[in-house]
């Protein structure tokens, strides 16, 4: 959902700023307190990042009768060690330290790991946040590829007239699928920020209030930059992304995601996916609101992993896989090592981070992952319950693991 938040609990104070925002008749005032404290729980976390569907109204993406079985190579990683900090750990110390919900490692499309904890178990359905961008970018691909989108250049305005006039008039598909609509946010919670906290006010008044549709609050918004010349993180960006896609393809958000994407790729259990409401007009949370099961994170994973085929059969032209997970030559701020992320030198490019030796990784707050390292044929899908927001700590530890268990079970 957001990276490089900071002072996570302030948001229940800015809450408390814009409780007088217009509330939609049916949302009380404990669940509108649960749904803000959901993001500030701390420990609690542990169970309230797999509890989503409490807390907030969902539409279920039915799987198909035909999942995509996942071999199995047990490895024993009781010897592995990773290096952080100037000192050596095990597996138990960066499950425990790095607070890990699940854990899931594919090597050569098969699992080799597969590890719950704090109560969780094959059937939870884990919260994407971010990781869901990702999602997202493989669905504004197959409407591409379809034909249902002329291009990524199209102004999104196209697909979405109401963001005519706003900050958003002007960019195209391209532009927000890197990060650079040019649209005026600063996604940080800490109430004492010298910017406005735009991303905490337009959460708030979409998807824990009720009170807009998340497509309105962004028509709000102001431009701050020519699109395409900025890299400037926005999950509106992506929540517009979702809304051109409806318009694009005529149907609902979860529609296309199930027709186009859920099914072929054989994933084995349903998904249920967050909506800002219940009304007629609600909307999904394009940008981070994907509810699912540890494996199938693992065979979106592997799915890309492969350039595109899952299940035997082909989701994605190879070619997509190669532009979406690599930097736009055409764009210096997108490439690998200009982008700080608390001390990570990263690229971006169509919802995903970009690191050094090819790596690519959809990465969610609170510690969500898929990191998928073609130099070793692995996938890497953890699921955390950080204490705030974006923990650089925590992210660099996270690495230096993910590095040390390709180097651990290099051939």
């Amino acid at each position: 959902m957001i990276k490089n938040a900071v002072g996570i609990k302030a948001a229940l104070a800015l809450g408390v700023l814009l409780a007088l925002a217009p509330v939609r008749a049916g949302i009380d005032d404990g669940l509108l307190e649960a749904r803000i404290a959901s993001f500030e729980n701390g420990t609690g976390a542990a169970v309230t990042f797999r509890n989503f569907d409490a807390l907030f109204h969902t539409e279920r993406v039915a799987a198909g009768p035909e999942p995509w079985v996942l071999e199995r190579a047990p490895v024993d990683l009781a010897a592995l060690r990773y290096e952080f900090a100037g000192a050596s750990y095990d597996l138990a110390h960066f499950l425990e330290h790095n607070r890990t919900n699940a854990l899931l490692v594919l090597k050569d499309g098969k699992i080799v790991q597969e590890i719950y904890r704090n109560g969780a178990d094959e059937q939870s359905r884990f919260i994407s946040f971010s990781v869901g961008k990702s999602f997202t970018s493989s669905l504004v691909g197959l409407a591409v590829d379809r034909g249902l989108l002329p291009s990524l250049d199209v102004p999104v305005s196209t697909y979405v007239p109401k963001l005519k006039g706003s900050g958003y008039d002007g960019a195209t598909v391209r532009d927000l699928m890197q990060m650079s609509s040019g649209v005026k946010m600063n996604e940080n919670y800490d109430i004492h920020s010298s910017e406005p906290n735009l991303f905490a006010e337009g959460i708030y008044q979409s998807w824990f209030s009720e009170a807009v549709r998340f497509s309105d609050f962004a028509a709000t918004l102001e431009q701050a930059s020519p699109p395409g010349t900025v890299f400037n993180y926005n999950t509106f960006d992506t929540q517009v992304l979702g809304s051109v896609l409806e318009g694009a393809t005529g149907q609902r958000f979860t529609e296309f995601l199930g027709e186009a994407l859920w099914r072929p790729l054989g994933m084995e259990s349903d998904l249920l996916m967050t909506m800002d409401s219940a009304g007629a007009d609600r909307e999904a949370m394009a940008g981070g609101g994907y509810l699912m099961t540890l494996r199938d994170f693992g065979r979106f994973g592997q799915m890309m992993l492969n350039g595109g085929v899952a299940h035997g059969r082909r989701i994605h032209p190879e070619a997509w896989v190669r532009e979406a997970t690599a930097a736009d030559p055409t764009k210096p701020f997108l490439q690998v090592g200009q982008i700080d992320d608390g001390g990570q030198g990263l690229g971006y490019q169509h919802q995903w981070w970009l690191f050094p030796q090819g790596d690519f990784s959809a990465e969610g707050v609170f510690g969500q992952f898929i990191y998928v390292m073609p130099r070793r044929n692995m996938v890497i899908v953890k699921l955390s319950y950080w204490e705030g927001a974006w923990e650089p700590e925590q992210a660099l530890e996270s690495v230096a693991f993910f590095n040390a268990l390709g180097d651990f079970l290099a051939d």
